[in-house]
């Protein structure tokens, strides 16, 4: 069953949330319905079940707040063959400290070939240029290369492969 699921295999994709508006309200309210949530959690069996749906309606409208933030760009990972060829047309650069690849250009053609959000390479140009600091296109592109070289994802804990079901 495991092979067949290896050789099942999709392509992986991601979103990158690039924060549009200031959050910081809204990330005050999920911390205060996430509160009240547990307030009511140590009331147990005794809480009142309205209240509990009230509270619950709550931080999912304040998760919303905080999601309506920012915007996600989707991204898919390319056929395996492609994003080799693609690492193949930017070729690290003699006397520079590029080891894989042009790490001056492919992060970015990891990206354009990788975002399904139907921008087109002038947008995207526009975007860079104009709109994201270094560290957000520096984010985003390892994003990019991150899903493409389909690295673990960093948030499981250490030990998750050993943890028995």
């Amino acid at each position: 069953m495991s092979e067949d699921r290896l050789l099942n295999r999709g392509r992986l994709s991601a979103e990158h949330p690039i924060r549009i508006d200031d959050d910081t309200e809204a990330r005050k309210a999920v911390e205060q319905a996430q509160f009240a949530m547990a307030l009511l959690q140590t009331q147990g069996e005794v809480a009142d079940d309205a209240a509990v749906r009230r509270a619950k309606a709550a931080l999912k409208r304040a998760e919303k707040q905080v999601r309506d933030c920012y915007e996600f760009i989707p991204l898919r990972a390319l056929p395996a063959d492609d994003f080799e060829a693609l690492i193949g047309q930017h070729k690290p650069r003699p006397d520079t400290k590029d080891e894989i690849w042009n790490g001056e250009t492919f992060p970015k053609a990891c990206l354009l070939a990788c975002d399904e959000s139907g921008r087109s390479e002038a947008d995207w140009e526009h975007i860079f240029k104009n709109v994201l600091s270094g560290p957000e296109q520096l984010q985003l592109c390892n994003t990019a290369i991150r899903v493409n070289a389909r690295t673990p994802d960093e948030s499981l804990p250490k030990g998750w492969a050993q943890i028995e079901p």
